[in-house]
């Protein structure tokens, strides 16, 4: 048996239920350096409708399965430098399926010292284990297995059968622990039937808390005597039991059980294949070894059970990240801005139509007639369309001194992660000469107006939308709603001379440098004055995001690819839809390689406006030249037309 490279093709399509020519493509764009959007939105004929999960999703299994096949690589390599490997240990590697199936049975030959196992196999202990393996006692009179005794004679030589047992545990210890079959009907066993349990610590343990983590100890007063099947565990009291055990508030294990150690050692027997009961040394083996492997797959399951906590929670985040991020923007509007505080005063500040900070106030809540005077001199002289006021302590006894003011729109405005931003080195560069206060406020204001444009500044960790946002890993997080930003951005059109360099950022193929570059050069006439500031590559990839309203060239304030126009012109010029791609599929082909039938559908949905537009002329066009052709053509048709009109003119 050898390790061969995956077929990975095969492996995808059958865990992703794609087409093995869809996989193909998707890898062949990437490796050619096509972004996801790009993919998505422009390589549909390619691809056959893939969107951007559905690629992300290939990429993703992609990257599993070679990092699976790397360490069984390394572990085979490992393994065998020591001399070590044996047909059940390669079968093991090759047969596991997760990272960690494979990092436990490499896990005793990583160690540059020598296991017990190790020296007990160097010290001719390996023949003797395989015969209690066998559930054979070499002690017994009647063993007709007279080599094996031999062995054992010339063993007790030297040890006593104490030692000669002792070492042969530490053998069948190691090869159950390596076992994949055992540890995978583990696994198995407890997500099938078992439970999870937690319970308070001790008093004297919580007595050592800080003080912060003291005062949340009641919020979890459900998980201190807490039971449930692993199979019906919420990914959300997955979170909860992690957050509180972390903090040495509860412990938590999965129960263990006879029936659990009955079941597994059955199973271990038929692996053997030999019959129950255990010899005593087997069962010692065995027993002692139970304990470790118990432990260890508990270990995994629970870091199953939180992968799982946290793909769901991820879920939620990506879904209520991308709501808010697709908030419509507010432009053009003068507003007032509160900043809600007791004892420091209410900070307001006042924005002109376009987003810059005019005038900055207070008002304290303190005294209320005071208040009351200042809003109504406030508002009658500078007449904001709308007031935003940041959901904070004393937010509600602001907005009741407000709606005994003014009848105007009143917003409330999380400002969850404005602290961030004040404190950001954006912000600083932004804002130069305000402090952060006043740069909190701003960052408030500027999230109602464009909630996309402001929070693309900030880090997509620090954006809070759900409650165990700081229990996920910091990097998966960041990763998943990096793609939630870059999805948005690059499906909600951006207006290349009005969008900040930081939404420019998320442009495909657009880094850091390159948005600055396009910020610091407009205005821009049309794409083609855009493309002098950007490679072919990168024009080829983002330009399609990038719309240039005030440009002559319609097209450039569409989705449409500047590859596609002449495509796009030629099909409004011949009144061409896509109903009629067949018929016409020999000339499009010529113009557009990669011509489908779904090009001519997102031509349309990208065109609709001025496609209908068209069609409603075209087609009144058409209308009114058979109306002619058969009132030339029919005398009869004619007359009768003449009649009526004479008689509604009587009429």
């Amino acid at each position: 048996m050898i390790l061969q490279e995956p077929k990975y093709i095969e492996e995808m399509s059958n865990e992703l239920w794609f087409k093995n020519f869809q996989i193909e493509v998707v890898l062949e764009l990437i490796f050619e350096g096509a972004t996801v959007p790009f993919i998505a939105r422009y390589r549909k004929e390619r691809t056959w409708n893939l969107d951007e999960n559905h690629i992300r999703n290939i990429i993703e299994i992609r990257n599993k399965i070679e990092k699976l096949y790397k360490i069984k690589k390394t572990a085979i390599k490992g393994i065998e430098e020591l001399w070590k490997m044996t047909s059940e240990l390669m079968n093991n590697i090759l047969k596991a399926k997760t990272l960690k199936e494979v990092e436990e049975i490499y896990k005793p030959y990583k160690s540059k010292k020598k296991t017990k196992a190790m020296i007990a196999i160097e010290k001719w202990f390996q023949v003797i284990a395989d015969m209690i393996k066998k559930n054979i006692d070499l002690l017994k009179k009647d063993t007709e297995l007279v080599s094996e005794k031999l062995i054992l004679k010339d063993l007790l030589n030297n040890y006593s059968i104490q030692e000669i047992f002792k070492w042969c545990t530490h053998i069948i210890s190691t090869e159950i622990s390596a076992n994949a079959d055992l540890r995978s009907e583990m696994i198995k066993i407890l997500q099938k039937n078992w439970t999870i349990v937690s319970r308070k610590k001790t008093e004297k343990a919580l007595l050592k808390l800080n003080e912060k983590d003291k005062w949340q100890i009641h919020k979890f007063n459900i998980y201190s005597d807490f039971s449930l099947k692993l199979k019906h565990l919420k990914p959300y009291q997955i979170l909860a039991l992690n957050r509180w055990e972390r903090i040495w508030i509860l412990w938590v294990k999965i129960e263990k059980t006879e029936e659990i150690y009955e079941t597994i050692r059955f199973y271990y027997a038929k692996l053997l294949d030999i019959k129950l009961p255990f010899i005593d040394i087997l069962e010692e083996s065995f027993k002692d070894w139970y304990i470790t492997l118990f432990k260890s797959v508990e270990k995994e399951l629970r870091s199953i059970l939180n992968e799982d906590g946290e793909d769901d929670a991820i879920e939620t985040f990506k879904q209520n990240l991308a709501n808010l991020l697709m908030t419509k923007p507010e432009y053009g509007k003068k507003i007032l801005v509160i900043d809600p505080w007791y004892r420091a005063g209410c900070k307001m500040t006042i924005l002109d139509n376009l987003w810059k900070p005019i005038k900055f106030d207070k008002i304290f809540l303190n005294d209320i007639n005071k208040s009351k005077l200042k809003l109504k001199q406030i508002l009658s002289k500078e007449n904001p369309n709308l007031i935003v006021v940041w959901n904070w302590t004393w937010v509600n006894e602001t907005i009741e001194i407000l709606q005994k003011v003014t009848n105007k729109e009143i917003y409330i405005v999380n400002e969850s992660w404005a602290s961030v931003y004040s404190a950001s080195k954006i912000a600083a560069e932004e804002f130069p000469d305000l402090d952060s206060l006043d740069r909190w406020t701003v960052s408030i204001w500027r999230r109602y107006i464009d909630p996309l444009s402001e929070l693309v500044k900030v880090p997509v960790g620090s954006i809070g939308v759900w409650m165990y946002q700081h229990d996920i890993s910091e990097k998966k997080l960041e990763k998943k709603l990096w793609d939630v930003v870059e999805n948005v951005v690059n499906e909600v059109w951006i207006n290349v001379n009005s969008a900040s360099s930081y939404v420019l950022n998320y442009i495909s193929w657009i880094n850091k440098k390159v948005a600055k570059k396009i910020y610091n050069n407009r205005p821009y006439k049309s794409r083609i004055d855009l493309k002098k500031q950007l490679s072919s590559k990168v024009y080829e990839q983002a330009v399609w995001f990038l719309r240039v309203p005030d440009s002559k060239e319609e097209l450039d304030n569409t989705d449409i690819h500047p590859e596609q126009y002449k495509l796009t012109k030629y099909m409004l010029k011949n009144d061409i839809w896509p109903d009629d791609f067949e018929s016409n599929k020999s000339i499009l082909t010529k113009i557009y390689p990669d011509v489908k039938i779904t090009t001519l559908d997102f031509i349309v949905e990208s065109y609709n406006n001025l496609w209908k537009e068209k069609r409603i002329n075209s087609t009144h066009k058409k209308v009114t030249k058979k109306i002619i052709l058969i009132i030339l053509k029919s005398e009869i048709f004619l007359n009768e037309l003449l009649g009526m009109l004479l008689l509604f003119e009587r009429l």
